[in-house]
């Protein structure tokens, strides 16, 4: 009796080590030169298509219970210069909706479902986000996978950051964490990208999520604007 359980630990053993060697195999390090080429090939081949991008950000206080707040954004591109965004924030305390419309020539935007306001131009730029700390960044080719039917690579970027704080009577460090997955198809196209930051020691989750969706059936064109309106004849 001994030796057969003796025996069933071993294969237990033995099948984990496998498990284990399966998963060491799947997995790649990556340089930052490689995964950069890789994302850089992706976002060439975005240039020419016509496509939707959905992203959702979800703020968990407690990623155990449900969101705090959950944004979401839709922005569709029609080469060579059209795009249309839609922008919706969801909380206990403010929902808001955004509209955006840029047809080649003007810009219109209209808040809340309320009426179309149009402009003779738009855009606007950012700086950028300045980040301090100490920062390690690990990129690695972590599976071949099926997604929405079509075959991709998954990667992951994880960013670890040390940062120093001070409050009134002390010094501390804290360490944040930041793990971006993307899948890309086989031919080269964005499929999705998941990016989840965390601060090391706390509950709080950011999580974001982007889908892209290639559908060459879809149109932009100007909006309707009240003032265009023909008036119903008598």
């Amino acid at each position: 009796m001994k030796r057969r359980f003796d025996y069933t630990i071993l294969l237990l053993f033995a099948f984990t080590i496998f498990l284990t060697s399966c998963v060491s195999a799947q997995e790649k390090q990556f340089t930052e030169k490689e995964f950069k080429e890789i994302q850089a090939q992706a976002t060439e081949k975005l240039q020419s298509k016509t496509y939707r991008l959905t992203k959702t950000e979800e703020n968990f206080s407690d990623r155990e219970v449900n969101p705090r707040s959950v944004k979401i954004s839709i922005l569709e591109i029609v080469p060579p210069n059209k795009k249309r965004e839609v922008e919706e924030l969801k909380s206990p305390t403010k929902n808001t909706k955004e509209e955006r419309i840029w047809d080649g020539k003007n810009l219109y935007v209209r808040e809340n479902d309320n009426d179309w306001k149009k402009y003779n131009g738009g855009g606007s730029g950012s700086g950028g986000d300045f980040v301090s700390g100490r920062i390690t960044t690990i990129y690695k080719f972590v599976e071949k996978t099926n997604l929405n039917n079509k075959t991709a690579n998954v990667y992951e970027v994880e960013m670890n950051r040390k940062a120093v704080k001070y409050n009134q009577t002390s010094r501390f460090e804290v360490q944040y964490v930041e793990r971006t997955k993307y899948w890309i198809s086989e031919d080269g196209y964005f499929l999705k990208t998941v990016k989840e930051s965390e601060i090391i020691g706390s509950k709080s989750l950011l999580r974001d999520t982007w889908i892209y969706e290639y559908d060459p059936n879809i149109k932009i064109e100007a909006p309707i604007m009240k003032s265009e309106l023909k008036q119903t004849p008598e």
